[in-house]
């Protein structure tokens, strides 16, 4: 065993030595970080390790809540995004006058920064008659403006459709890299045999997309799963997700509270890799890797 450890590093030795600087910083900035959280997500006031921090946020801060309004969330918006998103890559993929301009245009929402998007979306769902419920009253649909960012079910879906604008072009990007990658020939046979769109969409284009859709769904749950600037600045701390509840917990009490904070984190850090492995079944499953 020591004698192929001894040929491996000989083998290796200047790739070790440039990844040396990388796995260093990863450590420090990402590894350390989690392993501490996690380590203070069980340590007691008392010294001792348990399950304190945990049944004190569940009982007093409602993680419960919080959990479920996250899986909301990342459910609603993740929908709105692929669909927006896959029916933009499908105009985009078509051939026509100004489809680079229109392409570049869609990844503009995408370069803004969160924060200023946010407040972007607080003029459009201000509850005082900005730009939404003026355009509602003016359109006789509503006679009195509407809260858009209070009831728990209405912030939601103002937060989701926000997050939509921002990020869809990133799952619409991948995908239209997707559908550049099935070969034009496989649509020609598929017309001359008398296949329709329809069957085309089902029978070529979803299939040359799946490993497209996997990878662009996966990156942006995991970013769904840990939102926090957006709702913030959109709707404050109500309704409370694991990442907003979090920083609220670190931000409004004492330091001690880092405690409680870490543990709500730690159980975002557990959802995001219930996730991650739930991609990887999936994806051996369906014959993506080996």
């Amino acid at each position: 065993m020591a004698s192929k450890t001894i040929r491996f590093l000989k083998r290796n030795l200047m790739e070790i030595l440039f990844l040396l600087p990388l796995l260093l910083m990863v450590s420090v900035i990402t590894i350390y970080p989690i392993v501490y959280g996690i380590y203070l997500s069980f340590a007691e006031y008392s010294g001792s390790v348990g399950l304190e921090n945990y049944n004190y946020v569940f009982s007093t801060y409602g993680v419960t809540y919080a959990i479920i309004n996250t899986l909301l969330i990342v459910g609603v918006a993740l929908t709105i995004q692929f669909l927006l998103a896959l029916l933009t890559a499908l105009l985009l993929n078509r051939d026509f006058r100004g489809r680079s301009f229109f392409r570049t245009v869609i990844m503009v929402p995408f370069g803004v920064a969160t924060v200023v998007s946010g407040i972007a979306f607080t003029f459009i769902f201000s509850p005082s008659g900005w730009y939404l419920n003026s355009l509602l009253i003016h359109l006789g649909l509503i006679s009195t403006g509407i809260d858009w960012i209070r009831p728990i079910p209405v912030a939601i879906m103002s937060v989701a459709l926000a997050d939509s604008w921002k990020n869809f072009p990133l799952i619409m990007l991948i995908l239209l890299g997707g559908l550049s990658s099935i070969p034009q020939s496989q649509y020609e046979s598929a017309a001359i045999d008398g296949a329709g769109f329809v069957k085309q969409f089902i029978y070529i284009t979803l299939p040359g997309l799946f490993p497209f859709i996997m990878i662009a769904v996966t990156i942006r749950l995991i970013q769904e799963v840990n939102i926090l600037s957006l709702p913030l600045v959109l709707t404050g701390y109500t309704p409370a997700f694991l990442g907003t509840l979090s920083f609220q917990i670190y931000e409004t009490f004492s330091l001690g509270s880092a405690n409680q904070a870490a543990a709500v984190a730690t159980i975002l850090l557990g959802i995001v890799v219930l996730l991650v492995t739930m991609y990887i079944i999936i994806s051996r499953r369906m014959g993506m890797e080996g």
